[in-house]
């Protein structure tokens, strides 16, 4: 849940997923990045959102994957969390540091 920067390797996350056929047969992804809705001005973020559409193209992840826009509410999150934790989700945290 926080911008779409290279740091945060959700970019990798979806790449992995998206290459590995037996992951994709038991779970679907669903990130939290980013704001999807608006164009970004950050030259970094930019990028990153366009490789990741580009990944949803390429490994054909559209019913597999779900792409939420960061959400900035505290008392949203920690339901989002309770919901993950309520249908026995796993929560990731690829950052690379």
């Amino acid at each position: 849940m926080a911008r779409l920067d290279r740091v945060k390797n959700i970019i990798r996350l979806v790449e992995w997923y998206g290459k590995n056929v037996h992951l994709r047969e038991l779970v679907n992804l669903v990130v939290v990045v980013g704001d999807r809705r608006k164009e970004s001005k950050d030259l970094e973020e930019k990028a990153e959102m366009r490789m990741m559409y580009g990944l949803v193209e390429t490994y054909k992840l559209n019913g597999q994957f779900r792409w939420i826009s960061s959400q900035m509410n505290r008392v949203g999150n920690g339901e989002l969390y309770r919901m993950i934790f309520d249908i026995k989700g796993a929560f990731v945290q690829p950052a690379i540091t």
